[in-house]
């Protein structure tokens, strides 16, 4: 073979080889596919319970009383759309309590803000009080008190305790106008010192002083700013009775089919507000009282009860079949503090306050998503300003509750102001700390915890 043929015989197996490669050779393999998209529960349910804090925060600057020159101007309603002219003083705080909030979020500007919180201030300092105690109800177009309510020791601490939040974060002249406000309460026109507790209310023409704060419940507020004012203050001894009796006599676990709670100390009637008010202002997560107790463990432990108590209570009521929150609020046959056990007190019929759950968010986070969820699925749980107060879905077997089952499904037609704050401030906390870092940063607030001998926990 000469060296031309050589070449071209050389040359023919190249290509042969060549397009033979392409031909047997493997294809390409395809481009992988995307992820899949994995949807965190977690996230769609906080975004539901943000959702909820922002309308809560619509409820207060729609329906508040923000009329330039009115004499009721920043008096919050105690309920919407029911009772057109009901203002609730508890309502004013959370309204208060809510601005920093609106701020932060955006969804005011700091300017009107700081407006609405100095105007209210204003209104706060000339409304009719006995001792700088104010009336529980009032007509919030002209805030004259309205018929049967009582000057109130608990709502004006409310009050209060939304004033110095609103105080702390705009300083200047809203804190100025709040220490004048804080100032003039005589903590001790409402104490029983036969006793040594407070009173529960006080109608100046009609009976005078009447029941007492004899257990813990929603008043804790009231013992940190009395031992701390600068002018008329309480000493320890109010707190540590009420503690005394508490410990002797509103102590046990609550035991469900599948968990038991750890000892806490309970309210009289189960109520989950009242393990909520005190805490939406005052940070118990890391101090413990002198009896080393733990208000924010105690406050979880009745939180995993009313949960597990919804759950062993499903075989009777439908809506405990998907969601919890036993609480005060309206119900269809009108308004209660419905509560779960070890309460002595308590009771229920099936309704639930779905801000109950909401205001759980900080002791029980997977609960209080878990409950939204559900809540998401109810279109008629929802209104203008998140959700409605409450809810019935009736019993399991209507034999079982015939007047209660006639009525379901029961939707409630309104909400009320002082559960949208609770709802708001709670979650305002879980996102942030904001209402906890505020409230606890004012000097009368530390000086009323150290005499109260509240120290940081060691554990």
């Amino acid at each position: 073979m000469n060296k031309k043929s050589l070449i071209v015989l050389l040359l023919v197996f190249s290509l042969i080889s060549l397009f033979g490669c392409k031909k047997n050779g493997k294809p390409k393999p395809p481009e992988p596919p995307e992820p899949p998209i994995i949807i965190d529960e977690d996230e769609v349910a906080w975004g539901l319970v943000k959702d909820e804090a922002n309308l809560c925060f619509q409820f207060f600057m729609e329906t508040t009383n923000f009329k330039d020159g009115s004499l009721g101007y920043g008096l919050a309603r105690d309920r919407w759309p029911d009772n057109q002219y009901m203002a609730s003083i508890a309502s004013v705080g959370f309204m208060l309590a809510s601005l920093p909030y609106g701020v932060e979020n955006k969804l005011i500007t700091r300017e009107l803000a700081f407006e609405r919180a100095s105007k209210t201030m204003d209104t706060l300092l000339r409304l009719k009080n006995y001792s700088g105690f104010f009336y529980h109800w009032m007509d919030m177009r002209n805030g004259i008190e309205l018929d049967g309510s009582e000057v109130s020791v608990i709502d004006t601490a409310l009050m209060l305790a939304g004033a110095i939040v609103a105080g702390e974060y705009f300083g200047g002249e809203v804190k100025t106008k709040m220490q004048q406000i804080y100032d003039r309460i005589d903590w001790n026109f409402y104490v029983n010192k036969d006793r040594n507790m407070f009173y529960m209310g006080y109608k100046p023409n009609a009976g005078g002083f009447s029941g007492a704060w004899d257990h813990i419940s929603e008043q804790m507020i009231m013992y940190v700013m009395g031992a701390g004012s600068s002018t008329h203050p309480i000493d320890a001894s109010l707190y540590r009775t009420v503690k005394n009796i508490a410990m002797m006599n509103y102590r046990g676990r609550y035991k469900s089919k599948n968990y038991e709670t750890e000892t806490f100390i309970y309210v009289g009637n189960g109520s989950l507000f009242q393990h909520q008010f005190s805490h939406a202002f005052i940070d118990f997560r890391n101090i413990v009282d002198h009896q080393g107790t733990n208000w924010f463990k105690n406050a979880t432990e009745a939180t995993k009860a009313n949960y597990y108590f919804c759950k062993d209570e499903a075989y009777k009521y439908i809506a405990y079949q998907d969601a919890w929150g036993i609480s005060a609020g309206d119900h269809p046959f009108g308004y209660k503090a419905f509560g779960s056990p070890p309460a002595k007190n308590n009771s229920h019929n099936g309704t639930i306050m779905p801000y109950a759950a909401l205001a759980s968010i900080n002791y029980t986070p997977e609960y209080t998503f878990e409950a939204v969820r559900h809540f998401d699925t109810l279109e008629k749980l929802k209104g203008n300003y998140g959700y409605v107060d409450a809810y019935n879905l009736g019993p399991v077997d209507p034999t079982f509750f015939p007047q209660l089952a006639e009525r379901a499904p029961w939707y409630d037609n309104d909400v009320l102001g002082i559960d949208k704050g609770i709802t708001l401030l709670m979650i305002a906390n879980y996102e942030s700390n904001l209402i906890w870092n505020l409230f606890m940063q004012n000097a009368n607030v530390q000086r009323g915890l150290e005499i109260l001998e509240f120290r940081p926990a060691t554990e």
